[in-house]
């Protein structure tokens, strides 16, 4: 049998294949018996070659079958790391549309569309350690707002002309900062609109405090003493609210806010914005779901409180209304001198 498989696989090969014969061995039958020998050796072999792509074959499979069989973890997509305007969508369902304007015409058509908003997110940026005695430009760079729909960018910075307040403001964007009845929801407000005043001439109402409606919700019913008027990043709120922070690299925070503006500074801008928005709805909401509801905090230039409970009459036993007291924690009536100057690092840190 040995000779058998040696002669096979020296000459199966060269020689044709003989058909297996039975019957005993013998010397004139050897050739048959070889030829079977050669048959069932290159059977042998040929099973053996088989048998070793087969196991190539499965060895390949269920290497590939275990490179995909992963902890799930690993196959779904990291989160992002922090919070964006495009991770919201508007009310149809489509992407929140940015408009970045950099001529007073474009400004005017743009502005229009938030003629009759309730309540827009605000923010403003302008050139790191800009002073007093700098030009408007420096000092007002950018102007945005956002409503549920869409988020503009004024770069008043690059208008042309540049002479008057006139040629920076338009007719329609200077109607929403300065009506009582569209809200303006950001941080630092105040100290935004400071600027506006003294730069460009614009007298802006209804400009509401986020850090005031923060404290109100976070506080009121835990510890009211912690209610006051001090500003607290938006960043911080943002994280609170919706579980991410804001990004604020410095290289984009701190940057020229007087030149044509990046992607990256026009995404910045954008979210700060609307996240400004967002935050109002969010935290209002959350006020309102209160009990008992405290009002929401009074427009910032007009210096109130923040009130715990509502002004309410009350009536005796004799029918005689007596005024109810109103509850209030201990606030911080800074006046614009008082307050705290608030620097672009400050303000959206």
């Amino acid at each position: 049998m040995d000779f058998c498989v040696e002669h096979s696989r020296r000459s199966f090969s060269k020689a044709p294949i003989t058909q297996s014969i039975a019957g005993p061995s013998n010397q004139e039958g050897s050739s048959d018996h070889i030829g079977q020998c050669q048959s069932d050796s290159r059977a042998d072999v040929s099973w053996s070659i088989k048998s070793e792509d087969e196991t190539r074959t499965e060895t390949a499979v269920s290497e590939k079958f275990l490179i995909t069989r992963q902890p799930l973890a690993l196959t779904i997509p990291p989160g992002p790391k922090f919070w964006s305007h495009r991770l919201r969508k508007a009310p149809d369902g489509k992407d929140i549309i940015v408009h970045y304007c950099k001529s007073l015409k474009k400004t005017e058509e743009v502005a229009k569309y938030f003629l009759n908003d309730d309540v827009i997110g605000f923010d403003m940026e302008w050139k790191p350690q800009s002073s007093k005695s700098a030009s408007v430009q420096s000092n007002v760079s950018l102007i945005q707002i956002a409503n549920a729909e869409r988020i503009a960018l004024f770069q008043i910075a690059l208008f042309k002309p540049a002479r008057t307040p006139e040629d920076f403001i338009s007719p329609s964007l200077q109607r929403i900062l300065e009506s009582p009845k569209i809200t303006k929801a950001g941080v630092a407000i105040k100290a935004d609109c400071t600027r506006l005043k003294n730069f460009l001439g614009i007298n802006a109402r209804g400009i509401f405090e986020l850090s005031h409606l923060y404290k109100l919700v976070k506080y009121c019913q835990s510890n009211p003493a912690l209610i006051n008027r001090r500003p607290v990043n938006l960043s911080e709120q943002v994280e609170e609210h919706f579980g991410l922070p804001l990004a604020k690299d410095d290289d984009v925070r701190c940057g020229d806010w007087t030149t044509a503006l990046n992607y990256r500074q026009v995404q910045y801008a954008a979210t700060d914005s609307y996240a400004c928005l967002c935050l109002f709805n969010t935290m209002d909401a959350k006020r309102r779901a209160l009990t008992p509801m405290p009002p929401l905090p009074a427009h910032a230039e007009l210096d109130q409180p923040i009130r715990l409970v509502e002004d309410l009459d009350v009536e005796t036993t004799n029918n005689e209304p007596v005024e109810r007291q109103v509850i209030e924690p201990v606030v911080c009536l800074e006046t614009e001198d008082d307050a705290p100057k608030i620097t672009p690092s400050a303000r959206t840190m």
